[in-house]
């Protein structure tokens, strides 16, 4: 049975098998449970009823769910955004959605568009001279080429080509460019015209020439090679170029997108201006291909031959599930940027550098909790900077990890730059002794010991000591509920409709018929003489009494306390509380999730304790303002000091 009691015995599956059916990121699936689109079956770990995860894709592919077909039809979209974090020039941004324009109007193909855009941006670099009144598909009209090595990469190119059919809209992105003013032009064109189906498909973004030169002047770098295994059109590999004087030979591409390797090749050959060999940049998939150490692999040699490693790993789920097995003992995930950190560990030397931009759940989500106990046993961790959302059309915030290939001694203390700029320091020591090895980055030592000396009072928790349930999930709410109540119905609480100790007035209403709905609880634990009731999404932790045997939707979840020696009352009392509302700020995601709760330090108290509590929370029900009253008695329980408390109300907002 689920966490929840449900009356439902059928098969569960984990979240990473879910975002596989449906066909999205694990994160939209989680951002769909915070919906109420989809119930789990448990918290912890996450898991879904198969038969829930079916019956939502159906509806998925039927188009009933309009709003979530948008999203999971994603990999398929055609829709295009230029990502203008991406140009350094504005000046380019016009041109660029001028050719887009004419890349949607005559439907021309994404390899050829590509391929005459380079043509035009090498004639403009004087690399190569375009015959007098010829047309662009003849290849054997540029001539005058400077060097062999672009004539190469153009040639094998254009022998990808079948017999192209004269299309005026060719000529005219040809037309469109007058000058070259982009270190990576032909990566804005090519951001700009794959659509986001593509781009979600494959997890790629490209990152912001100020996030990637950022991490490369800050580097500390003072060896020789570099590599980035996720190259894309080389944003990396030009800075590498540019800000750490690397020779061209020095420097390390891979990619899977054959026209991605093709342009990052002709990037690094402009970047050098008297090189005229082929980079060193193939077209492969890094985890399954490049130095495997199987026998026959031309790549071994790069096994900890690297210096310094810097990417935007893929995000999102790794399509060939066969890779984990190589990677079970660093990952529980089959996250991409989970599986390219471990390989990238083991393609670096000793002591090498490595800088990721990756999503900010790496940090204290569960599901990356290996990974993240990986990176604590191999690699001594630099830095962690906090970027907020960098990339065109992604609400994923994201940071930047900085390592160093090696174990971190005791001292070890890792500098956490805050997304306003603000830098302190935290001991890597203190990640390694979190639960699920958290890099919990929000918190600095001070409040890291005022969290200790909460936890040091002698106390209980809700694990073991407790019933939980969640609301109704009726599967069409349109149908089953109402504004206003008729013959029969009853209430039923919304996430919306709880407050701090109460709940509001009900705005719902419902025919309580347990078999119509989806997924419903036991009819005792919403019939329970006394329960919580608290928001499943919030910043906050908002708990409500119910003593009026109440329903709950699914946004509103249930708890019936059982700590020995304390009434629910009590619990509330300390559920409301500055001192976890503190706990849950610096320490939960913003979903109130069982496991979290579960670690919350009830103190143990004297019945004369328990007594004042109860009084002081009756009368707050009754309507009477008792809450500074009893924030300070449930401070004393805790045995806080003055700076402690004086720590919690500033950073609760001076309540």
């Amino acid at each position: 049975m689920s966490e929840y009691n449900l009356q439902r015995t059928m098969k569960s599956i984990p979240l990473s098998n879910v975002a596989s059916m449906i066909g999205v990121s694990s994160a939209t699936v989680r951002n769909w449970v915070r919906a109420g689109y989809l119930t789990p079956a448990a918290q912890v770990p996450l898991c879904f009823f198969e038969e829930d995860a079916i019956r939502l894709r159906t509806k998925i592919v039927s188009g009933s769910l309009g709003r979530l077909r948008t999203r999971a039809n994603k990999a398929s979209s055609d829709s295009r955004a230029i990502p203008k974090e991406y140009s350094k020039q504005s000046e380019s941004l016009p041109v660029i959605d001028a050719v887009v324009d004419t890349f949607k109007r005559e439907r021309l193909d994404l390899g050829r568009t590509m391929f005459f855009a380079a043509l035009r941006l090498l004639v403009l670099r004087g690399e190569v001279v375009r015959g007098p009144g010829s047309r662009i598909e003849d290849f054997e009209s540029f001539h005058s080429w400077k060097r062999e090595a672009i004539k190469a990469e153009l040639a094998q190119w254009n022998a990808t080509f079948g017999a192209v059919v004269h299309n005026r809209g060719y000529e005219s992105v040809y037309s469109s460019f007058s000058s070259y003013d982009e270190d990576d032009l032909l990566g804005l064109l090519y951001q700009s015209l794959c659509n986001e189906g593509r781009k979600s498909d494959r997890g790629s973004y490209y990152t912001p020439s100020s996030v990637v030169d950022d991490a490369l002047r800050r580097s500390g770098f003072t060896g020789t090679s570099f590599l980035d295994p996720c190259c894309g059109t080389g944003s990396y590999l030009l800075s590498a170029a540019k800000i750490l004087n690397l020779r061209p030979e020095d420097i390390y591409g891979v990619d899977s997108d054959e026209i991605a390797a093709r342009i990052a090749r002709l990037n690094l050959l402009l970047a050098f201006p008297s090189h005229n060999a082929k980079p060193q940049i193939r077209c492969a998939n890094t985890l399954t291909e490049l130095a495997t150490g199987e026998i026959f692999c031309d790549s071994n040699d790069l096994i900890g031959y690297f210096d310094f490693i810097a990417t935007n790993p893929p995000w999102g789920a790794f399509k060939n599930s066969t890779t984990l097995t190589a990677y079970e003992l660093g990952s529980n995930s089959n996250e991409a940027f989970s599986l390219f950190l471990i390989k990238s560990l083991t393609l670096l030397k000793e002591g090498g550098l490595l800088s990721f931009v990756l999503p900010q759940s790496i940090l204290r989500i569960k599901t990356h909790s290996q990974i993240r106990k990986h990176v604590l046993t191999n690699a001594k961790i630099v830095r962690i900077s906090q970027l907020g959302r960098v990339f065109t059309g992604v609400f994923t915030t994201a940071i930047r990890l900085d390592l160093i290939k090696g174990k971190a001694t005791p001292e070890w203390r890792v500098a956490v730059d805050d997304s306003k700029g603000a830098t302190s320091e935290i001991e890597q020591l203190r990640f390694a002794s979190n639960v699920n090895y958290d890099f919990d980055v929000e918190v600095n030592e001070d409040e890291d010991q005022v969290l200790k000396n909460i936890y040091a009072v002698d106390h209980i928790t809700l694990a073991g000591n407790a019933t939980w349930a969640l609301g109704v999930v009726t599967g069409d709410n349109k149908k089953y509920l109402f504004d206003t109540a008729q013959p029969g119905m009853e209430p039923i609480f919304r996430g919306s409709d709880v407050s701090p100790f109460e709940l509001q007035n009900p705005q719902t209403f419902i025919h309580f018929i347990p078999s119509l709905f989806q997924q419903v609880a036991k009819e005792a634990i919403y019939r329970a003489p006394e329960k919580l009731i608290y928001k499943f999404i919030s910043s906050s932790l908002v708990f409500a009494y119910d003593n009026k045997r109440s329903l709950t939707l699914n946004s509103a979840n249930i708890l019936i306390p059982a700590l020995p020696g304390m009434s629910t009352k009590v619990a509330l009392a300390f559920l409301n509380s500055l001192v976890f509302q503190y706990i849950y700020k610096k320490c939960a995601t913003h979903k109130v999730l069982r496991g979290d709760l579960e670690k919350l330090p009830f103190p143990k108290v004297s019945q004369h304790e328990c007594t004042q509590i109860e009084t002081l929370v009756n009368a707050i029900l009754a309507g009477i303002d008792e809450s500074a009253r009893l924030q300070e008695l449930l401070f004393q329980i805790f045995q806080l000091s003055a700076s402690d408390i004086k720590l919690i109300r500033t950073t609760m907002g001076g309540r």
